[in-house]
Order: C-alpha cells, then sequence, then structure tokens
C-alpha cells in the first residue's frame, strides 16, 4: 500500500506525542476512521507506536528514515507551493514593485538564460520605499521568506530592495525592470551572457558575444 499521501503528510507533520487519534483527527478535520486507518498503516512502517490505554489511543512519533523522508518530502513541497504563491502575488498586487537583477535577466530571456539565484528560488524585488512594509505584511502571512541582505537558507527568498523610484514595464504580467535597463546593468558588469541571450531574442544588436548561444544556434 502507498502510504505517501496528504492524510498521512499531516499525520506526521502536525501529530503531537501522546495525541489521541480523536484529538488529532479533530484538530486536522480528518474524519476519525481515515486518521485511525493511516495511523494504523504508519505503525506497520514503526513511523508511530499506538500507546493504547483503556479506550484512548495515544500517539508516539518514531523520527526514524522513514520519518525524516516524509519531512524532507513536505518541505519541497512547501518550497513549491510557496513559490508558486509568490509569483502569483508579484502578478496581482497593486504595490510598486519590480523585478531586478538576475530575476529580470531570467524573465526578459523567456527562461533561455536562468541564473543561479534564479534557480535556486531566490528572486530579486525592488519596492517603492512606501509600499516597502506593505509588501512585508503580504509575504509574512503567506510564510514566504525574505531578507533586506542577510544570507538565509529558507526557499523561496525574496531579496528586497528598497527605492525611492523606479520604472516599470510588464512581462506576461510580472512587474520588470525595463529591457534598457536591464541591458546597462549587464554591460556595467559584463554579463556577456546575458547580453547574448537578450540580443538574440530581442535583436538589439549588441556587440556581446558569448560562445554557448553561438554553439547552440
Amino acid at each position: 500500500m502507498n502510504i505517501v499521501n496528504q492524510i498521512t503528510m499531516r499525520i506526521l507533520t502536525e501529530a503531537k506525542d501522546g495525541e489521541s487519534i480523536n484529538s488529532l483527527a479533530s484538530r486536522i478535520g480528518v474524519a476519525y476512521s481515515a486518521v485511525y486507518k493511516w495511523v494504523a498503516e504508519l505503525e506497520k512502517y514503526e513511523v508511530i507506536n499506538l500507546i493504547r490505554k483503556g479506550n484512548i489511543n495515544a500517539i508516539k512519533i518514531n523520527k526514524n528514515l522513514i520519518y525524516k523522508k516524509f519531512r524532507e518530502l513536505e518541505d519541497a513541497v512547501s518550497v513549491v507551493g510557496k513559490d508558486k504563491t509568490f509569483w502569483n502575488l508579484i502578478r496581482n498586487t497593486k504595490l510598486r514593485v519590480r523585478f531586478v537583477k538576475g530575476t529580470a535577466a531570467t524573465i526578459w530571456t523567456k527562461g533561455n538564460f536562468v541564473t543561479g539565484d534564479f534557480y535556486e528560488r531566490i528572486y530579486f524585488l525592488e519596492v517603492i520605499n512606501e509600499d516597502l512594509e506593505r509588501l512585508k505584511r503580504l509575504l509574512d502571512k503567506e510564510k514566504i521568506s525574505y531578507t533586506e541582505g542577510r544570507p538565509s537558507n529558507k526557499r523561496p527568498l525574496i531579496y528586497i530592495i528598497k527605492r525611492e523610484n523606479f520604472n516599470v514595464d510588464k512581462d506576461k504580467g510580472f512587474p520588470v525592470m525595463p529591457l534598457k535597463e536591464l541591458v546597462d546593468w549587464s554591460e556595467e558588469l559584463h554579463l556577456e551572457n546575458i547580453l547574448e541571450h537578450l540580443n538574440n531574442i530581442h535583436s538589439l544588436d549588441l556587440n556581446a558575444r558569448y560562445s554557448e548561444v553561438l554553439t547552440n544556434a
């Protein structure tokens, strides 16, 4: 039997040691019979021990290898879910924000060039000073991590940059720094790889050359 499902995930991430099945079922909003069934299955794999005292079945979590794999899976699912939520939030927000740096490069190259930060779900987002606190509250509400400079291992991670003012373009509904501004930023940092992709996609007549693109052309 496949023991990986929404109910077993919730059991292992939300159950408290010593808690009764009835209490857990009531707290997570799942029928007692369903929780009992899957607790019994998890007990077969020694992830859970049921301590039976009269009419009460108390749960004891064994943090073995299977439990750890469940938690790793739950963390991965959580990251993907928060990532999708973040992009939907920014697409629909009325806040004055825009994607910049490597995030903007990935957007403007239509995913043909993906920066290491983007791959790691680290996104650079500028915000007008007056909207900073509202942005933080919005991210806090969805439990999406952010920073204004300090490194963090949490993902997705939004790197917030305050600005007094800026111009914004839209690409598929996402607020992003204008293409010309991205080109200037890339030229200043000598990011020929990004410039070559931008040149090929947007016909910018730039002088940048990047062997990978030329080889794959």
